[in-house]
């Protein structure tokens, strides 16, 4: 997981704005330059922040707006697809953070919240037809099942259940 500049530090506990320094994520034309979070030095240049509201409902909505975009998973589209995808699951390591302090869990590393918002986007990446891709969704399933989902056991991942929940 990636651990991402949240501005104000300490997290807040009520709900309050948080600044995220992190221009890639709306400009994904910044994916290719060296992670320069300092604005642009062009004389022209306006330094602006987009207000983005990061709940389940906002970003499985995402998600469902690239799959249909892109429809199935191929060759062709699978390194854009996955890019698009990627910056979701940023989306929802921002998240996973704030919750994770709001509630600080008694065990694991991921708050409530974000395990059963991965289940679900896991659930949907499932889903996506396959056109013959390599690589994507498969090892994006495979990297969010190991961060969130998975237990470790004996060096293998395995899924875990209690009475028919997943953990």
């Amino acid at each position: 997981m990636n651990h991402h500049q949240l501005d104000p530090y300490p997290i807040p506990k009520e709900k309050a704005p948080l600044y995220i320094n992190e221009p890639w994520l709306s400009d994904k034309s910044l994916l290719g330059y060296p992670g320069n979070k300092e604005p642009d030095l062009n004389d022209d240049n306006v330094r602006i922040y987009i207000p983005l509201d990061l709940n389940r409902e906002a970003i499985l909505r995402r998600l469902d707006m690239v799959i249909s975009h892109y429809g199935e998973a191929n060759e062709g589209n699978e390194v854009e697809f996955g890019i698009d995808v990627d910056m979701l699951i940023a989306q929802i390591e921002i998240y996973d953070q704030v919750w994770y302090v709001r509630h600080m869990p008694e065990t694991g590393n991921h708050s409530r919240e974000a395990i059963e918002l991965v289940k679900e986007f896991v659930a949907k990446l499932e889903d996506i037809p396959d056109g013959c891709a390599e690589c994507f969704p498969f090892e994006t399933i495979d990297t969010l099942g190991a961060r969130y989902l998975y237990k470790t056991i004996k060096g293998c991942h395995r899924f875990l259940t209690v009475h028919g929940t997943l953990l």
